[in-house]
């Protein structure tokens, strides 16, 4: 039992590598923006099957497919920001609730354009099928692959934010706007930067779970859901908490399914979602209000 309990928690760890980083996307829109975009899990679900198709097509790696994807994502979430929630209400009330509608109505909208472009059909990536043995232990080439290009894009994410002057200027915008105003930062050109690499990093999310899982266009609210999940357990506008919401995701999803069923992996995590934010509504590392 212990190497089989061991066993699920890597594959959970490997899994909870992937969703970080989708989850990151979220987070950075959220945290600038304060929209919850629920078209997220589209930009996921379209690059995994753009990554499917060139696979089966042209037998290209979905690592090659990646910076395709994401360059794709970046212009069109340039656009959505520019042509769409730029034109929010200034309320705050008003903005939330026209915000959730607006990215609701684009998730059917991109779902809609999945299905004419790619089909109903289920697609997948069979790429590196085999496994890696370590000792007792079994690690999937392609999930691992997904999990260290992950880490990978996670890190170069971090540095970025980081170190350079927009990465700067979106930290200063997630943490204060109105401090940010005052320092001269342009914060609606931030805000279409940020929407625009949030969708980009999901499609890069896109085409590393097309190595794990079989999708097709209409399942782009379950990534939204999981996105979602993972920030608010771990604390909305935490990067550090979208990394540990991840881990607790992927460990969640890969025990349920081997001790019960498929089905209930999926509800796990939202009962793990549930029940921290019953105990602490801000997140595990969100900031606390007084």
């Amino acid at each position: 039992m212990a190497l089989t309990l061991a066993q699920l928690t890597i594959d959970g760890l490997l899994l909870g590598g992937i969703y970080a980083l989708s989850a990151l996307g979220f987070n950075m829109i959220f945290g600038v923006m304060r929209v919850v975009n629920l078209s997220h899990g589209q930009f996921v679900v379209l690059a995994a099957l753009l990554a499917a198709w060139a696979y089966s097509t042209y037998h290209v790696s979905p690592l090659v497919t990646l910076p395709v994807a994401v360059a794709i994502a970046f212009v069109l979430g340039a656009l959505v920001h520019r042509f769409l929630l730029r034109r929010l209400p200034a309320d705050t009330s008003s903005q939330e609730a026209v915000s959730l509608t607006l990215t609701f109505g684009l998730s059917y909208f991109l779902a809609g354009a999945g299905l004419a472009i790619f089909g109903g059909t289920f697609r997948a990536v069979p790429y590196l099928t085999g496994a890696f043995s370590v000792g007792p232990f079994s690690i999937g080439q392609a999930r691992l692959l997904a999990f260290v290009a992950a880490a990978v894009l996670t890190a170069l994410l971090a540095v970025f934010l980081r170190v350079t002057p927009i990465g700067r200027a979106i930290r200063a915008t997630s943490q204060h706007l109105e401090g940010a105003m005052t320092c001269g930062i342009d914060v609606d050109a931030v805000r279409t930067f940020s929407f625009a690499l949030g969708s980009a990093i999901a499609a890069a999310a896109g085409c590393l779970l097309s190595l794990v899982y079989t999708l097709n266009p209409e399942e782009g609210g379950i990534f939204t859901l999981n996105a979602f999940a993972v920030v608010a357990i771990g604390g909305l506008g935490s990067y550090a908490g979208a990394l540990v919401g991840a881990a607790i995701l992927g460990l969640a999803t890969s025990y349920t399914a081997y001790f019960t069923n498929a089905q209930l992996s999926e509800a796990a995590p939202y009962v793990i979602f549930v029940l921290v934010l019953l105990v602490l509504p801000a997140g595990l590392l969100g900031r606390r209000t007084a």
